[in-house]
């Protein structure tokens, strides 16, 4: 299932490196959105890239429009959310 949501990057959160269990490299960069609305709501995101760095990163107080979806993880019996994004546009 796919969502959209718009608005401000309020925090871009340090990128992670790593390596797959294969040896691939991954790089995952995390921001922090905020809507415009009369309440606005806050969301943190994550892009993932196995093709080397991520391209294309949103900067702070940029106003974006951003597609992603929510999946769940299971680790020692707790569930996670991950909000993963897939493709950031840039209105203008």
């Amino acid at each position: 299932m796919s969502h959209v949501i718009e608005g401000k990057i309020l925090v871009a959160l340090p990128t992670t490196n790593g390596q797959t269990k294969t040896g691939k490299d991954w790089e995952k960069k995390e921001f922090v959105l905020e809507t415009s609305e009369r309440f606005p709501i806050r969301i943190r995101f994550s892009m993932t890239s196995f093709d080397g760095p991520v391209e294309d990163a949103p900067s702070v107080d940029e106003k974006v429009r951003v597609r992603f979806t929510v999946e769940a993880r299971e680790i020692s019996g707790r569930w996670y959310n991950d909000v993963k994004a897939y493709q950031i546009e840039k209105p203008g």
